[in-house]
């Protein structure tokens, strides 16, 4: 793969399944993190990227078939449109929560998102708001920190944990 970035080059690969059939991709960079994934292009599918989930390439094949990267390509800036990994045009947006006083201290320490603004309170709290995608991502991310944080946007995140906030954690991350 990284022989196919230098070019830039296609790479063929074989995913999903290990009887799936081969398919044509042109690589753009790789995200790393709890899981890896390659951002790319597959021509066959639409001018989209795509990420793959690395663990789920079966066998990969650097082509001898150049492409072009799309004008202003940053995989800096592709990255920091969503929260995780996933990409959903749909969900992306403004993301507010509040952690709590007895929580804020700590939140201040982190780097949620690269592009967040972090804002402390009259009343000890802190809000962190940053514009990004992948909600079912930052709900599981979330739900660590237990009712010590709550979500003020967008109304489908707090929607989706809500229900999941817990005040018998002893310690928080």
């Amino acid at each position: 793969m990284k022989e196919c970035r230098r070019g830039p080059f296609r790479l063929e690969i074989s995913y999903g399944a290990k009887d799936s059939k081969q398919r044509i991709v042109e690589p753009h960079g790789v995200l790393l993190g709890l899981r890896s994934y390659l951002v790319a292009r597959q021509p066959a599918r639409g001018p989209e990227l795509l990420n793959f989930r690395m663990d789920r390439i079966q066998t990969a094949k650097c082509l001898d078939e150049s492409f072009a990267f799309e004008d202003g390509f940053s995989i800096d800036t592709y990255a920091a449109k969503a929260f995780g990994a996933y990409q959903d045009p749909a969900q992306y947006g403004e993301v507010v929560w509040r952690f709590s006083t007895a929580a804020a201290d700590r939140a201040a320490g982190f780097q949620f998102h690269p592009n967040q603004k972090a804002e402390h309170q009259p009343d000890g709290s802190l809000i962190v708001r940053f514009h990004a995608a992948g909600w079912l991502e930052m709900a599981w991310f979330l739900y660590q920190w237990g009712d010590a944080v709550g979500v003020l946007e967008p109304a489908g995140l707090r929607d989706l944990t809500e229900n999941y906030r817990r005040s018998d954690f002893d310690a928080l991350p």
